[in-house]
């Protein structure tokens, strides 16, 4: 009599015993890690993407140094910078070449977002602008009488002039010969000057011929004058208070910052 407690339970109930072929296990576990690979690769493509979706930055042109109004603009004076600027307008790569070798039409600080319309052509380059010219006149830096001239400014210029002789003509050297000389006249207001475009020593307009004369005329006169004096004017001093100043006699060495 057999003991069946000792039987396998296939060969027990007569079924097949289960045969497990070699290697059988592994192939099975590099699929898995195959396909766990290839989900883990399409998360991280589907992160990409929805970050490309979503980030709209854009390369902007910005002013790479402090560009000063009639500045003439090449490469250098612009970088490119990522950024997304929303609803706002600004210059990209592409429009750079647009202006080169044009002016600022006024000061664009180091780091700012620029467009096409913070620049124009020089005057005279087109028919729009053909009747405004470009000028370039000096005054002593040290006529000023209180710190230093600065593009957007407005200047009182003193002086005292020659007395004309009606006979001789102002300011020749027969009258000064003859004893109208400069020694003989008042200190006096010859002129208020705005100043444009201040580089260096020198003070640059693009004005109308008209215009042009005018300044010339007036910066001739004050270099031709003696006891020269510039004075800028602000809040607290005007060209009246300037000229009331001098009818009265008083001081105005200090330019009222004293």
């Amino acid at each position: 009599m057999s003991d069946l407690s000792q039987t396998p339970a296939a060969e027990a109930t007569g079924q097949p015993r289960p045969i497990v072929m070699p290697g059988g296990t592994r192939k099975r576990r590099m699929g898995l890690a195959l396909v766990g690979l290839v989900l883990v690769a399409g998360a991280a493509f589907g992160f990409w993407y929805v970050l490309q979706t979503v980030d709209e930055r854009r390369p902007y042109v910005v002013a790479a140094r402090d560009i000063a109004r009639w500045d003439r603009v090449s490469s250098s004076d612009f970088r490119l910078v990522n950024a997304n600027i929303g609803d706002a307008s600004a210059m990209v790569a592409g429009q750079m070449g647009a202006v080169y070798g044009q002016w600022a039409t006024g000061p664009i600080p180091n780091g700012t977002f620029v467009t096409p319309g913070m620049f124009r052509p020089p005057p005279l380059s087109s028919e729009a602008e053909a009747r405004s010219i470009v000028i370039q006149v000096s005054l002593p830096a040290e006529d000023v009488t209180y710190g230093a001239l600065e593009t957007g400014d407005t200047i009182a210029l003193i002086g005292r002039e020659a007395l004309a002789d009606p006979a001789l003509g102002l300011g020749t050297a027969e009258s000064l010969d003859a004893g109208y000389g400069a020694q003989n006249s008042e200190l006096a207001l010859l002129g208020v000057l705005r100043l444009d475009n201040v580089q260096g020593g020198n003070i640059i307009y693009v004005v109308e011929p008209a215009r042009a004369l005018e300044i010339q005329r007036l910066v001739s006169r004050y270099l031709a004058a003696t006891d020269r004096q510039i004075w800028r004017l602000g809040f607290d001093l005007t060209a009246e208070d300037v000229q009331r100043a001098l009818d009265g006699g008083a001081d105005l060495g200090n330019n009222g910052n004293e």
